[in-house]
């Protein structure tokens, strides 16, 4: 419990230092040194410690198994909607939070054991669908092009990407660089959650009863709809686990962010991330019991 007051006590300080005169590109800022420090040094320290089998592969498949799903669902969604609100959804829905809420949330529920796994999940799930997937759907509703070069060159040299390479091909780090590494990683947590309570919008013209049913699909049915493709495959527990609240974080606040910027539904946008950030913290506790009841 009180690591969860933790991390709401984070959100709201976030979302207080919105009224604040704080600098210009005050997230970024936050989302850079996250993304160029803590996220390497936690992968630096993370990554080795997996052993790579069948548990691995369900939870780098997951993500992947989900997407057309989720893309069929959405389609019937907005089949009697406007094509920027279909690309909206096409966009923030398959993509969750899974770095950046994903690690505290899974840390918190499930312990450090896990965060391994929340480390597979995010880069060769999430990432690599942002990368790919994402720039397809803005290509096809926006500019019309896909840029294949930029795309593998943001893919290539984006730097928990490059790390986590780094630490499957050459293993655990010296132990002289492990409590320096641990102090960068442990700055992960209290950034990121800042960062994300800045970044929270609510409100605006939203068509309140689509934004429902796109919470309870993200929120609800994919963790279910992963829970039972896990179990098929005869996951470890702690992987399934795993696996199973990151696939039911809330949106990416990027992805909600890109959409945004292509004009795609923003009000809509910015509420399934809002929203979904505030609901999950329900929904996750609340899955991670029913599997420790289940398993």
């Amino acid at each position: 419990m009180e690591q969860f007051i933790f991390i709401l006590a984070l959100l709201m300080i976030g979302i207080v230092l919105q009224k604040a005169p704080a600098p210009v590109d005050f997230a970024k800022s936050l989302n850079f040194f996250v993304i160029y420090v803590s996220l390497p040094a936690t992968v630096l320290i993370q990554i080795p410690k997996i052993h790579f089998d069948v548990s691995a592969l369900g939870v780098i498949l997951v993500p992947w198994l989900l997407l057309p799903i989720v893309i069929a669902m959405v389609i019937l969604m907005t089949r009697n909607h406007p094509p920027q609100t279909r690309a909206a959804l096409l966009l923030v829905m398959p993509l969750g939070n899974t770095s950046f809420v994903g690690i505290p949330i899974v840390h918190t529920l499930l312990g450090e054991e896990a965060i391994p796994y929340v480390l597979m999940y995010d880069q060769f799930g999430t990432f690599l669908i942002l990368s790919f997937y994402g720039a397809a759907v803005i290509a096809r509703y926006e500019t019309g092009m896909f840029h294949k070069r930029l795309i593998m060159k943001k893919l290539l040299f984006f730097p928990p990407f490059i790390f986590l390479v780094f630490a499957l091909v050459f293993g655990e780090t010296p132990s002289i660089a492990q409590p320096y590494l641990e102090l960068l990683s442990s700055t992960l947590v209290p950034l990121a959650l800042v960062s994300v309570g800045y970044s929270m919008k609510f409100g605006g013209e939203v068509d309140y009863t689509l934004l429902t049913h796109s919470l309870v699909l993200k929120l609800v049915i994919m963790p279910f709809i992963a829970f039972g493709i896990l179990f098929a495959m005869g996951t470890d527990p702690l992987a399934l686990k795993t696996a199973v609240l990151e696939s039911g974080m809330p949106s990416m606040i990027t992805a909600g962010a890109l959409a945004i910027a292509a004009g795609f539904a923003p009000e809509l946008s910015a509420a399934l991330v809002g929203y979904g950030i505030i609901v999950s913290l329900v929904t996750l506790p609340i899955i991670a019991y029913l599997m420790e009841r289940v398993l």
